[in-house]
């Protein structure tokens, strides 16, 4: 069975500063000042600002969802923040990810389609109670325009 690269070669070095950031802090070495300080405080994390800050470049090369410059760092980044050591190395690790990935988007799906029924069902309830409200009104809008608008004072007798 073929084995995954370890890594794909950088194309220039720009994505070279930004991997060697990534290293950097996973490592807990920045070698920025206000990294550093973050670092002595205990707050330095593994972000796209602090990686860009790290490496001297540009956020919005690497932070843009869409149309990003360098998405290989991107996904690194993220990667890191969730707890995943760099890009899977074999198959089965990037079945294992994809399995884990599909029981979280299951969850997920399972949960918002509880909240989906749980509104749905509150709508319906809702518009069956404005229903039975407005033929409530209708029905003594109707009794109001039956009984008239002449009030005896004197009640007749009854015979």
């Amino acid at each position: 069975m073929p084995r995954l690269k370890k890594e794909a070669p950088p194309q220039d070095p720009i994505e070279q500063d930004f991997l060697a950031a990534i290293d950097r802090l996973q490592d807990g070495e920045p070698k920025n000042k206000q990294l550093k300080v973050r670092k002595a405080k205990g707050t330095l994390k593994v972000n796209v600002a602090n990686v860009a800050l790290e490496a001297g470049h540009s956020r919005t090369l690497i932070a843009l969802e869409t149309g990003c410059r360098y998405p290989r760092v991107r996904e690194l980044i993220k990667q890191a923040k969730t707890g995943h050591n760099g890009l899977p190395t074999t198959l089965n690790e990037v079945i294992a990810r994809l399995r884990a990935d599909n029981v979280e988007l299951r969850a997920q799906l399972n949960s918002h389609k509880a909240a989906l029924l749980a509104h749905f069902n509150a709508r319906d309830k809702a518009e069956k109670e404005a229903a039975r409200e407005r033929g409530i009104a209708s029905r003594l809008r109707k009794e109001i325009a039956d009984s008239g608008t002449v009030v005896a004072i004197v009640q007749k007798e009854v015979q």
